[in-house]
Order: C-alpha cells, then structure tokens, then sequence
C-alpha cells in the first residue's frame, strides 16, 4: 500500500529517490531562489542528500517529504522533518515546509498542501503541534502561513500549530478548504 494524500485539487505521494531532478527544478527556480536565506542554487549533491534522508525517514519512521501534483504533474514539494538544533523547541520536533513551483503561485497550492501535510501528521502519526520556520522577508510565503487554520506566531520566524487549534477551526472538519477532504488513500 502506497500512502497518498488527496485534496479537492492536489495529489500529495512520498518522495522517492527518482524525484531528485524535478525537486531541483521546483527549489532551484530564479524566483524560489531568490526568496531562500541564501539566496542560492541548491547544489544537485546536496538535494540528493535531503532526497536520500528523506526517503529513508518514510522507510524508518512513517514519516516524510511528499511531492504535490496536480493533474499528475508536479507542482510543489512539502518538507517533512525534524526542526533540529537552535530553533527554542525540541530538536525532534517536525517542521513543515512548503516549495511551490513559481508558475504555480497565488493559487494557493502551499496552504492546501501544507494543510493535507499537517492534517496527516496529526491525525494518522497523533502529533501534538507542527512548526514552520519563515524568512522574515518571504511576504508570499507569510501570507501563506497566516491563512492556515491555528497558527501561532512563537518568534520572529518560527510558527507552531497545535492539533487542537488546527483541527478544531470552523471549515477544517476534513472538508472543504483548506484542507479539503484529505484521506490517506492506498
């Protein structure tokens, strides 16, 4: 059984190791780039590395990156892992990322997406909070954040969303916006 997750219009599925090229192209596109802390290229070594830790995380511990498609085509890609050291909570707490593919922009793909993505962790794994870390200066993807259902600014560039406050908003009953009816789907 292959884990999926389904909203009204996107289709979230692990990654897996032949995805390395597309999730280059979706990270490493001029206007993603330029919003990164870098400001950067992602080296191909490099994502092959995050590809490779975050295929073996699915395998290990139920849990990962997926790749967004819509209509079968790749459009995003959401990051699922550990925060890790320096971030003022647990270093093994999850933090959720989300890499939308410029031509697919302002249409709402990253709160769908990282909503699906939240809303799994949640209810499949029984997570208690989940964490996005944003660039102060990444308005786009701010703007994202402060339509998810429950968020809570913690600093700067950390944001927490605890089960209770995403589950329990009005229109996020597992239908409709902005989740929509997401299931994990064999």
């Amino acid at each position: 059984m292959t884990l999926r997750l389904h909203t009204p219009r996107l289709l979230l599925r692990p990654v897996r190791e032949g995805d390395l090229d597309t999730m280059l192209a979706i990270r490493n596109a001029p206007a993603v780039v330029s919003t990164t802390g870098t400001g950067q290229a992602l080296p191909r070594e490099r994502m092959a590395g995050q590809l490779s830790r975050r295929c073996a995380s699915w395998r290990d511990h139920g849990l990962g990156s997926w790749l967004v498609l819509l209509d079968g085509d790749p459009v995003a890609f959401v990051e699922v892992t550990p925060i890790g050291e320096g971030s003022g909570v647990a270093p093994d707490a999850i933090e959720i990322g989300v890499v939308v593919h410029p031509d697919h922009w302002g249409k709402g793909f990253a709160l769908e997406a990282g909503s699906a993505a939240a809303r799994d962790l949640f209810e499949r794994l029984g997570h208690e909070r989940v964490y996005a870390g944003v660039d102060p200066d990444n308005e786009k993807s701010l703007r994202a954040l402060a339509k998810a259902p429950g968020v809570r600014r913690i600093d700067d560039e950390l944001y927490e969303v605890t089960a209770g406050a995403f589950l329990d908003q009005p229109g996020n009953s597992g239908a409709g916006e902005p989740g929509g009816d997401v299931r994990s789907r064999p």
